[in-house]
């Protein structure tokens, strides 16, 4: 045979063994994974905003600040797909839905497919329908909820400074706080720096005022307002109360220490505060016994939706 002969008769041999195998592949039905099986889906769909929540506002001795911070938070979808499954499967395609597939699959002979999977993910984010319309997190008091608005004071040459450290409200246009004499010339004084954190004194001449809206709520299962401070008496413990256009109420008598450390004292005020009022107004006021507070934050909290 010749040269060129032998050549021909090669390369035929060649076209023939891949077709072959090509035919061989596809009987054994060894594609892997074709892109329709095992296709989670992108973990539940979030409506519920996370990050409008202006944190770190800072302020001036006028009121509200500016210089407002963006929080980090986002609504997107969470539950990004991990798919652990063979390559060997032979074309499960059922969409289980799960934040990560840790199925595995094997070839059956029969043509069946004999897969099996665990659904070990975790779906994290907002449900549609239970989604609370705050987002200001969780509540650094331990209140349940999450955080209406949060307001601190800090040290400005002894004078104190309010500061906003969370606003969670659907509505935060209408956030303002501050404290405020009842004599012409007062102004709110930072006392107890070297004992604890030091914060504001409130006593029988002043009050602590926060304005606020409740628009964008439909609903306020509960809430719930705190302080951290102590009673800024060395022989007393205090209370406070408070008073909003929907009602009045006050913690028990000596409900604050006058201990330091500075702790979290809260009270239950969901019959003094509705949802959807365009203007709400809480006053805060120190009580019995010692009738003086000194306060380094307040904070309400809402189960709101």
């Amino acid at each position: 045979m010749s040269p060129r002969s032998l050549a021909a008769l090669t390369a035929a041999c060649t076209s023939l063994a891949l077709v072959a195998a090509c035919a061989s592949g596809v009987a054994d039905n060894s594609y892997g994974d074709d892109g329709t099986g095992d296709s989670a889906a992108a973990g539940e769909a979030s409506t519920g905003g996370d990050g409008s929540a202006a944190d770190g506002r800072a302020s001036d001795a006028s009121g509200k600040g500016d210089g407002k911070g963006a929080d980090s938070g986002g609504g997107g979808k969470d539950g990004a797909v991990a798919d652990g499954g063979s390559t060997t499967d032979s074309g499960g395609s059922g969409n289980d839905g799960s934040s990560q597939d840790s199925g595995s699959a094997s070839d059956d002979p029969s043509g069946g497919d004999t897969s099996t999977a665990t659904d070990t993910g975790t779906v994290t984010g907002h449900d549609a329908t239970t989604v609370s319309v705050l987002t200001g997190g969780p509540c650094v008091s331990g209140a349940t909820g999450a955080t209406a608005i949060r307001i601190g004071w800090v040290d400005g040459g002894g004078q104190a400074m309010v500061q906003y450290d969370v606003e969670g409200l659907p509505d935060t246009s209408q956030d303002m706080a501050g404290v405020y004499g009842y004599q012409i010339g007062f102004t709110p004084q930072y006392v107890d720096p070297y004992l604890a954190q030091g914060g504001v004194g409130v006593d029988s001449s002043d009050f602590i005022d926060i304005a606020m809206t409740t628009a964008g709520i439909t609903s306020i299962t509960s809430a719930t307002l705190s302080i951290y401070g102590r009673s800024y008496d060395t022989t007393a413990s205090g209370s406070f109360n408070w008073q909003t256009f929907d009602g009045t109420n006050a913690t028990p008598v000596d409900f604050v220490s006058n201990s330091a450390p500075y702790q979290w004292y809260s009270a239950d005020m969901t019959t003094e505060i509705g949802p959807g009022e365009n203007n709400v107004l809480v006053r805060i006021k120190a009580g019995l016994s010692s009738g003086a507070l000194v306060v380094n934050q307040v904070e309400i909290c809402m189960v709101a939706n």
